[in-house]
């Protein structure tokens, strides 16, 4: 049977899936969660009755996602509780100023400063440590920033914020995402709202018996767009095919100057994975191959060229699934972690030099317009050592050329040229005295 293919490198991760939330799985989820609420409030110390039991609750929703397991509850004193990613992640009391809805009860947080701003940093550590968690692992060693009590006219609200930032994380280092965050009662010293963002307090998700109904499915890669109808090929009909055409893969390399070693040869590709039907096929008259080598590089041949290489260590290879959680993310950044060398003029400039290399024509391929340039990015304090560069004819148009660039060994890492966009570009493939015929169906 025909399959269909998209365009190289460009695909949607969305891995999760959506439940149908039935009573009996909502009530085994909030049956789970309680002792872990009951927990926090206790080790917190938190104003409401101890201990909270189901009997307490008004109101529960269960979340709707397989990548988030928990729910929301609302007890019938007015605290909130979040659990997710395996803990309780937030607290906020009907008494919290940072979340309060209707301003015209701001009046009743007035009130005498009694609690010093020292004994509030030091009521938050004790609640960081009775909590289980450390200092370090909430970066809750850095000085914070704190938020004294606000001035309503002439009277304070009696209300210190206090908040930790993560520095290791976040793609603005001028604005690191929050890790841990605070309201205290500046009269009483009681924890009125706590908010726990950071990666490091996630634990396994909930184990239930009942299993929730998908109603829901969240891809996990696919070709964007409509996809291309692809013929497959016999193996015999690939193999000489890709023979006929290693002579061009072997000046793809050497002058797009790139790490690979030439010649070129079939011991260097992974043959196993070639001859499959996604791999080579007959794609709208004209034969299409993917090449993946043994060292985990790849290229694209299509209508008489290559048109596109990644090389095995770029960021955004074709169906490469970055880790959509935690440690995965963080260990999955750090993949890409550099110096950087080179600026971004100069990545956009080794770009052009490549495609002038290759015998294209720069004003046929549209890179004689500035591009769109994304990169170097960051990862806390941590600089990824990859700029994309992309030329396209509009924000809504086909793009016409993208590349990564490697800033920190100043390397092309991938680059792509929509043949289906500039047709003509088209060279002729070469011939070959073999029938395309269909193979089998799987």
């Amino acid at each position: 049977m025909p399959g269909t293919i998209g365009d190289p490198g460009k695909s949607v991760p969305m891995p999760f899936e959506l439940f149908q939330i039935t009573a009996a799985y909502s009530n085994a989820m909030l049956v789970a969660m309680m002792p872990h609420v009951a927990d926090f409030a206790k080790k917190l110390d938190l104003p409401t009755p101890q201990p909270i039991t189901i009997s307490q609750v008004e109101h529960f929703v269960c979340f709707l996602r397989s990548d988030h397991i928990g729910g929301r509850l609302v007890l019938t004193n007015g605290c909130e509780f979040i659990f997710d990613h395996g803990h309780v992640q937030t607290f906020v009391s009907p008494h919290s100023y940072y979340y309060l809805q209707d301003p015209r009860l701001v009046p009743t947080f007035y009130g005498p400063i009694k609690i010093t701003e020292a004994q509030t940093l030091k009521i938050a550590h004790d609640a960081i440590r009775n909590l289980g968690y450390t200092d370090t692992m909430l970066s809750a060693d850095k000085p914070p920033r704190i938020d004294l009590p606000p001035r309503d006219k002439n009277h304070l609200i009696a209300r210190y914020r206090i908040i930790w930032h993560d520095p290791k994380r976040g793609s603005n280092p001028s604005q690191p995402p929050r890790s841990i965050e605070f309201e205290i009662d500046a009269t009483t010293g009681r924890i009125q709202m706590v908010n726990i963002y950071n990666p490091n307090t996630y634990l396994a998700d909930l184990k239930i018996d009942i299993l929730p109904q998908v109603i829901g499915q969240g891809p996990t890669s696919q070709p964007v767009g409509p996809g291309r109808k692809v013929t497959p090929v016999s193996p015999q009909y690939a193999r000489t095919f890709l023979n006929a055409i290693l002579p061009q893969l072997a000046d793809f390399v050497r002058m797009a100057n790139l790490s690979i070693r030439p010649p070129v040869s079939t011991d260097d590709i992974d043959m196993a994975k070639y001859v499959t039907i996604y791999s080579c096929g007959i794609v709208e008259g004209d034969t299409q191959a993917f090449i993946d080598m043994k060292s985990g590089d790849r290229f694209v041949y299509s209508h008489g060229q290559v048109t596109a290489f990644y090389s095995h260590d770029a960021m955004d290879f074709p169906e490469r699934e970055h880790p959509y959680t935690y440690p995965g993310i963080d260990q999955d950044r750090a993949k890409f972690y550099g110096p950087i060398n080179i600026t971004t003029n100069d990545a956009v400039n080794l770009v052009r030099q490549t495609i002038k290399n290759l015998a294209y024509s720069e004003s046929v391929l549209h890179v004689n317009t500035p591009p769109r340039v994304d990169g170097p990015g960051w990862w806390g304090t941590n600089r990824i050592a990859r700029c994309f560069i992309e030329w396209r004819e509009s924000i809504d148009g086909p793009t016409w050329v993208n590349s990564e660039v490697d800033m920190a060994s100043h390397r092309v890492t991938s680059l792509y040229i929509n043949n289906h966009a500039i047709t003509n570009i088209w060279r002729e493939p070469p011939r070959i005295n073999v029938s395309p015929v269909k193979a089998q169906s799987q």
